[in-house]
C-alpha cells in the first residue's frame, strides 16, 4: 500500500445554469452560463497541477437532468483532460441531474460512452467501487441521489483492510440555519449512513465548504448560484489520506468566481425614492467593482417608494455593477425564503403571496391554517421557479 494518496473532491458544478439575462460579449451566450463553464474549467486546470491520485465528483454536475448539448460538450471536453492524465475518476448524480421520472433515463448513459475511463453512478442503486482504485487500495461506496429516494434505506459499508470513502449527495441535518427550509427533492443524510468507520465522506449538495460531521465534508460548489450562496467561497477540496484508519487532511482550494456582494442596508424612512437611489449609488461607486453581482436591502420603505427607487436604480446602476437587485422585504411569515431570492421574479411573488395571506388571516384564515398555507405556498413558488428553468434547445442563449 502506498503511504499517502491525494484525492480531488469537487461537487455542485451546475453546468447549464443561467440567470440575469446578460450576454457574454465574446460568445453571445448567457453570461452566467459562461461563468459557470469557466469556473469548472479553472477547477480542472488546478486539479491537473496538483498531481492527485484520484478525482471524485459529489453530484450535480449539471443544473438540469436534461442538460444542453453545450453543457455536455463542455463537461466531456474537460473530463477528457483528466482521462488523458490517467487519473481515475468517479462521478455520482445529484438531485439536479437525476430525472424525476425513473423511466426517463439519464444523460449519463450517453456521456459514459464518450468518457469510458470515468465511472458514473447515476441511477437508483448504490455501487461499491474497488476495481477503478485497486492500485490505491481504495474502496469507494458511491450512493447517488436516486438511491436515497428508494423506499428501503441504503446501508453504507466499508471494506476491511482498505482505505474507505463514502460519496453521496444530500443534506446533513443541522447544517442549515434554523428557519431555512430545504430545496425541493433534497434528501436528508442520516447519522446511520455517515458511518465513522469510513476514512473520509465526500458530500455534495451544500454549496459552502464545510465539515458536516466527524469525517464528512462538503467540498462546496465551484461557482455561486443565487443569493443563497452569498457565503460560499467557490472551489473544491484536496484530501490527503494515509493508511486505513489514519486521520485525513482536508484543504479547501479556492477558485476565482464572479463576486457576489451584499451592500449595507438602506433605511428609507422619510426618504424620497431619489434619496434612496443616491444612497445605493454612492455605495456602488465606493465599492468600485463593476463585475460584481450586488444586492441591497431597503428597510422601512413603503411599496410605492420602493418601486420608484427600484426603477431609478435599474436605469442607473448598469455601469457600476454586473447586476443589481433589491432584496425582498423580510416578513415573519416566510422563514427561509431568502435562500431562493436569487431567482428572478420569485422575491416579488413571495412578497405578494405573504401580503395576501396576512390580509386574510383572522377574518378568513385561522393562524394554524395561514402558517401551513404560507409554508406550502412558498415551496410551490420555488418549485414553479425550478420548473421554469427547464432547459430548452436555446438554453445557452441570453433569454
Amino acid at each position: 500500500m502506498s503511504e499517502r494518496i491525494r484525492i480531488a473532491h469537487l461537487s455542485d458544478t451546475h453546468l447549464g445554469y443561467r440567470a440575469l439575462n446578460k450576454a457574454d460579449p465574446d460568445t453571445g451566450r448567457n453570461q452566467r452560463s459562461v461563468d459557470v463553464d469557466r469556473a469548472f474549467e479553472r477547477t480542472i486546470d488546478d486539479i491537473l497541477t496538483r498531481r492527485v491520485d484520484a478525482v471524485i465528483h459529489g453530484g450535480d454536475v449539471f443544473h438540469h437532468a436534461r442538460p444542453t448539448w453545450q453543457s455536455m460538450r463542455h463537461f466531456i471536453r474537460q473530463m477528457r483532460r483528466v482521462e488523458r492524465a490517467g487519473i481515475p475518476t468517479l462521478v455520482i448524480a445529484g438531485n439536479h441531474d437525476t430525472p424525476r421520472i425513473r423511466t426517463g433515463g439519464s444523460a449519463y448513459s450517453v456521456i459514459e460512452l464518450a468518457l469510458s475511463d470515468v465511472r458514473f453512478v447515476a441511477e437508483y442503486t448504490d455501487t461499491h467501487e474497488t476495481d477503478l482504485f485497486r492500485h490505491l487500495d481504495l474502496h469507494v461506496h458511491a450512493i447517488p441521489h436516486g438511491a436515497l429516494t428508494n423506499p428501503d434505506p441504503v446501508l453504507s459499508q466499508v471494506a476491511p483492510d482498505r482505505r474507505n470513502i463514502l460519496v453521496c449527495h444530500g443534506m446533513v441535518p443541522g447544517i442549515l440555519a434554523p428557519g431555512i427550509h430545504s430545496e425541493p427533492g433534497e434528501q436528508q443524510l442520516t447519522g446511520a449512513l455517515l458511518d465513522p468507520a469510513f476514512d473520509y465522506i465526500a458530500l455534495g449538495h451544500y454549496h459552502v465548504f464545510t465539515q458536516a460531521a466527524g469525517k464528512a465534508w462538503y467540498s462546496g460548489s465551484t461557482e455561486r448560484f443565487g443569493w443563497g450562496d452569498h457565503d460560499a467561497n467557490p472551489g473544491y477540496a484536496i484530501v490527503t489520506m494515509g493508511a486505513p484508519g489514519e486521520p485525513v487532511a482536508v484543504e479547501h482550494i479556492e477558485i476565482p468566481a464572479r463576486p457576489m456582494i451584499n451592500l449595507q442596508p438602506v433605511n428609507g424612512r422619510n426618504l424620497r425614492a431619489r434619496d434612496i437611489a443616491d444612497a445605493v449609488i454612492a455605495q456602488l461607486t465606493t465599492l468600485g467593482s463593476p463585475h460584481a453581482m450586488t444586492r441591497v436591502e431597503l428597510r422601512d420603505v413603503d411599496r410605492a417608494t420602493r418601486r420608484e427607487a427600484e426603477s431609478l436604480l435599474g436605469r442607473e446602476t448598469g455601469p457600476l455593477a454586473f447586476s443589481f437587485t433589491l432584496a425582498a422585504e423580510r416578513t415573519a411569515f416566510m422563514p427561509g425564503v431568502e435562500q431562493h431570492l436569487g431567482r428572478e421574479g420569485v422575491a416579488d411573488l413571495h412578497t405578494l403571496f405573504t401580503e395576501f395571506v396576512a390580509l386574510r388571516t383572522g377574518e378568513h384564515f385561522n393562524e394554524e391554517f395561514a402558517q401551513l398555507f404560507l409554508e406550502r405556498g412558498g415551496r410551490a413558488l420555488v418549485d414553479a421557479a425550478l420548473a421554469q428553468e427547464a432547459p430548452t434547445p436555446e438554453e445557452d442563449n441570453v433569454g
